[in-house]
């Protein structure tokens, strides 16, 4: 085949700009209508959430326990629970999930083996929530003898958040400039001194980003807590103790899936005023970690 000369293959490039062009805008109105779809439909959600759940806010239903059986009164031993549930799994969940982030970005081969490890992290990470309830309901609370607690809450949401954690620490290391990781070793640093002090510090903002994803996670998720910690009634007295460990706690996700699923027991506005408070509690956890890797991200650029 006879060389195309420079004129035929510009004539040619000409040809093909049009068609270039009108694939790029498609591609363009899709990605947009997709993001706009998203975006409408976040909307609508928070939209009915906040005209519904809005009007049944006020101090008493924030502060009071429930009266007359849950069908009326207060939510406060549910936001309590939340709340506590919330705190144990951010404090269990990264120790366990930045420490194995680190390991499969440091320390895990390049390998059959070391691939195989991620595939079942990132399985683990898309689980449904009430396998880890099962599990939870099977190790924690039945072979260990720990029963419905508060502590078989934690450990279960807490397994439940470090695939997210590990799968985000992992980017997040890897993201970080191998030159900075060359120069502290060309300074005498020990490969866990890196880790410490050059990578994990330059990883925190994708570590944030971790967080709130397993605390988003772990704040909504109704079938864990069923099976390991939930109550769904008391008359006790709300007290904070190291028996509370012990005892199972009211929630919000458990409070809202019994409400609708025992009808007509809990007014239709406790429950969109409690779905409405479990929102806000979840969107208060984003807000905080957003802040903080915000700043933190600012603070290191490179």
């Amino acid at each position: 085949m006879a060389e195309l000369t420079a004129s035929q293959l510009e004539r040619l490039a000409q040809r093909r700009t049009p068609t270039r062009k009108s694939r790029g805008l498609l591609l363009g109105v899709l990605a947009y209508g997709a993001i706009g779809l998203a975006v409408a439909v976040a909307a609508g959600v928070i939209g009915i959430v906040v005209a519904k759940g809005l009007p049944a806010i006020d101090w008493a239903f924030l502060s009071e326990p429930p009266v007359d059986g849950m069908s009326a009164g207060g939510i406060w031993p549910m936001i309590r629970g939340s709340i506590l549930l919330l705190l144990g799994t951010l404090v269990l969940a990264p120790v366990l999930g930045i420490a194995s982030g680190i390991w499969m970005a440091e320390y895990l081969k390049e390998n059959r083996v070391g691939q195989a490890v991620r595939v079942l992290v990132m399985t683990l990470a898309g689980t449904p929530s009430i396998v880890f309830g099962l599990f939870g309901l099977a190790i924690f609370v039945l072979k260990m003898g720990i029963g419905f607690s508060l502590i078989a809450g934690w450990l279960t949401l807490a397994i439940m958040s470090v695939p997210v954690v590990a799968l985000t620490t992992e980017q997040a290391i890897r993201t970080v400039p191998h030159s900075f990781a060359e120069a502290g070793v060309g300074l005498g640093l020990s490969r866990w001194q890196v880790i410490r002090k050059i990578l994990l510090p330059g990883a925190l903002p994708g570590i944030l980003t971790g967080l709130v994803l397993a605390a988003g996670r772990a704040a909504g998720e109704a079938p864990p807590i069923l099976l390991t910690a939930g109550l769904y009634y008391s008359t006790e007295k709300l007290t904070l103790s190291w028996e509370t460990l012990k005892r199972p706690v009211a929630n919000l996700p458990y409070h809202l899936a019994e409400g609708y699923r025992q009808g007509g027991v809990i007014p239709e506005k406790i429950i969109w005023g409690t779905c409405f408070v479990l929102m806000a509690l979840v969107l208060l956890v984003n807000l905080m970690a957003i802040i903080a890797r915000s700043r933190t991200r600012g603070k290191r650029q490179w």
